[in-house]
């Protein structure tokens, strides 16, 4: 167990520091800093003549990253439905999770964008189990930032550490290789009260017998219909293009979506659409609050509907 550990986590430095290394490495180390804590940019996207508008996306909050460079936390809960269909009739899905985020510059930013504890209550066939979700940490860096006409295009990469604390029924529910890397660009460009971003990535499994690699796509629209009121629409998408062998016979159709791999040996593509709202309350705290359900076919899917409610506070 130990040396699997150190391994995982003399990755996770290995790809922070790459990171570091290349944000603040030549044209990035110029940029002006903004004398904050420890010569940080607290403020990055959002400070002082640069981006007014932040409306971070509601649904799918591990892989639809926002665009903007921020320095913030972020609490999240959803309440997850097994579909009826599903091997164990169904049942319910509850997580907790703390997303943070550090603007280093004004263009470069540290996340920390999944972690938590989820707790599983099926309601036939496999036992109930909890244990915390894998962690997933990188670095972000704003390609272009227009702050007078409010865009900005954004790359990042994360790597997910394999923390092996959640199965049932013998079948590993997060993946059972390496963990995964996850290199990712997202955008965002607001038309006075309208608002739109969209993200797109690829989920890599660094062991592809045993985890399945996925394809993510979000888009999501907002408009600020009262002052600090932002109703949401988002759509997202998860589309296997290495499928894994862990999981064969039966299971094999099997797609865990977004918090969970299953590695299995054909999984179908995933899309759901999502609403709700953002309110906020000050310059610095908002919170959101909706839900989400597939569009395509529930058969092999672990998703029936999810219920969000998260809380944002930002530098």
């Amino acid at each position: 167990m130990f040396p699997t550990v150190f391994v995982h986590a003399r990755r996770a430095v290995a790809v922070a520091a790459l990171g570091l290394t290349f944000g603040l490495a030549g044209p990035l180390a110029a940029e002006d800093n903004g004398g904050g804590f420890l010569g940080l940019d607290l403020e990055g996207s959002l400070g002082e003549g640069r981006h007014s508008r932040y409306v971070p996306p509601l649904t799918n909050p591990i892989f639809n990253e926002t665009p903007y460079i921020t320095t913030e936390a972020r609490a999240v809960y959803f309440y997850h439905r097994l579909p009826e269909d599903f091997v164990t009739d169904g049942g319910d899905v509850n997580l907790v999770a703390l997303q943070l985020r550090l603007a280093i510059t004004e263009r470069l930013g540290f996340i920390a964008t999944k972690d938590g504890y989820v707790d599983f209550d099926f309601d036939e066939t496999l036992p109930d189990t909890d244990g915390f979700a894998n962690i997933a940490l990188g670095f972000k860096y704003a390609i272009l930032s227009d702050p007078e006409n409010e865009g900005i295009l954004t790359a990042g990469l994360r790597y997910e550490i394999p923390i092996h604390d959640l199965d049932t029924g013998g079948i590993e529910l997060q993946g059972n290789g390496d963990g995964f890397l996850n290199p990712f660009i997202t955008a965002a460009r607001a038309f006075g009260d309208f608002g739109l971003q969209a993200s797109f990535g690829a989920n890599f499994a660094l062991d592809p017998d045993e985890d399945t690699s996925i394809l993510h796509y979000s888009l999501h629209a907002d408009y600020e219909v009262l002052p600090g009121l932002f109703p949401i629409v988002e759509l997202n998408g998860f589309t296997a293009f290495d499928n894994a062998d862990r999981l064969t016979g039966a299971l094999g159709d099997l797609d865990g979506v977004d918090v969970l791999n299953f590695g299995s040996e054909d999984r179908d593509t995933t899309v759901t659409i999502g609403g709700g709202a953002r309110y906020r309350l000050t310059d610095n705290f908002q919170f959101g609050l909706g839900a989400e359900t597939p569009i395509t076919d529930k058969d092999d899917t672990i998703f029936d509907y999810r219920v969000y409610f998260d809380l944002v506070a930002h530098f």
